[in-house]
C-alpha cells in the first residue's frame, strides 16, 4: 500500500480554516449534510441513533442495497451543486469548494489529457458558486478563481 499524490484542477474558492455546515454534525460528511438540506426521507429506518443496526441486527442484504440505491437516485436528482475539493492531505485537509464540473484529477502514474480551452466559467456558474457560499454562511477568502493543486493521502 503507498501514498497518492494526486494533481488537481478546479475553479472555486478557497475555504481553509472556515466552518463549513457539514461539520461535526454531519461527521465532515457533505452528502449527508446535503441530503438533510434537501430533505430527504428514506424509505425506512436501517440504524438507531448511535448509528447502529436497529435491535442490533444486520437486516437482509437486499434491504441495505435498496437503502443506499435510493439515497444514491435522490442524489443523482438533486446534485451538490460544488464539489469538495482537499487540496491538502487526508490526515490535514483543506478545502476549496468548486464548480464540480471543472475539477479534473490525475493520480500519480496516470496522467490525464486535458483541453486548457476548456477551463471557462460561465457569468452564471460563478454567481452560482458565490449565491451557495452565500446562502449556506460558507465564509471564503478572496474571489472564485482556477487553483492547481495536489492531494497527498
Amino acid at each position: 500500500m503507498g501514498i497518492s499524490t494526486d494533481g488537481q484542477i478546479c475553479y472555486g474558492v478557497l475555504v481553509e480554516d472556515k466552518e463549513l455546515p457539514w461539520g461535526e454534525e454531519y461527521d465532515w460528511d457533505i452528502e449527508d449534510w446535503w441530503l438533510d438540506m434537501q430533505g430527504y426521507k428514506p424509505p425506512f429506518r436501517l440504524y438507531d441513533e448511535k448509528g447502529e443496526y436497529l435491535d442490533g441486527k444486520e437486516p437482509p442484504r437486499s434491504k441495505i442495497e435498496q437503502y443506499y440505491r435510493e439515497q444514491r437516485e435522490f442524489i443523482k436528482s438533486h446534485p451538490i451543486p460544488i464539489e469538495e475539493v482537499n487540496y491538502c492531505s487526508a490526515e490535514f485537509p483543506m478545502y476549496i469548494l468548486a464548480i464540480p464540473r471543472t475539477c479534473i484529477f490525475a493520480g500519480r502514474g496516470f496522467p490525464e489529457a486535458f483541453n486548457p480551452a476548456d477551463l471557462v466559467v460561465s457569468d452564471e456558474e460563478r454567481q452560482g458558486l458565490i449565491d451557495f457560499c452565500n446562502t449556506y454562511g460558507i465564509e471564503f477568502d478572496g474571489e472564485p478563481q482556477w487553483w492547481l493543486s495536489s492531494f497527498w493521502g
